[in-house]
């Protein structure tokens, strides 16, 4: 049997942002029914970014001006499911930081790992769905929060 103490585990979480520059923002696109109900790609997007900036974290506009050979994003990702007799929705609410890693055993590039997370599944009246703003917001928060713990 292995002994734990001779391998070496990094956890996903505050750890992996040590030493990033900054990060792009990435937002799935939102499915049109959501966009008509005013949960807008647009609209998460610029929440995400006016976060972030506020925070003193860099934002890049794409990968190709970040320096950082780990390109860091971060990826927001809804994905809702219409409920029953129109009673609103439940959404998958996700906010992740990716980026490019080295295998160890391979060296080779493992391209959009996944390395800080936060998610949710929430229930939402079709007529407050703006709301989930909100929860993206606190992730967002989370995110800052350990980014400056490492910075």
């Amino acid at each position: 049997m292995a002994s734990a103490e001779g391998q070496l585990f990094v956890p996903t979480g505050r750890d992996t942002l040590r030493g990033l520059p900054g990060v792009e923002v990435i937002v799935e696109s939102v499915q049109p029914e959501i966009e008509r109900a005013g949960l807008t790609q647009a609209s998460i997007r610029d929440d995400v970014v006016r976060r972030l900036r506020a925070a003193g974290i860099r934002v890049y506009v794409s990968q190709a001006a970040n320096e950082s050979p780990a390109k860091p994003y971060l990826y927001v990702h809804l994905n809702a499911l219409q409920l029953p007799r129109r009673a609103g929705y439940a959404l998958a609410v996700q906010v992740h930081l990716r980026q490019t890693l080295r295998s160890l055993v391979t060296e080779s590039s493992i391209v959009n790992a996944m390395t800080w997370d936060a998610h949710n599944v929430l229930s939402v009246p079709a007529s407050d769905l703006r709301s989930v703003r909100a929860e993206i917001g606190r992730f967002v928060d989370e995110f800052v929060t350990d980014w400056a713990a490492v910075h």
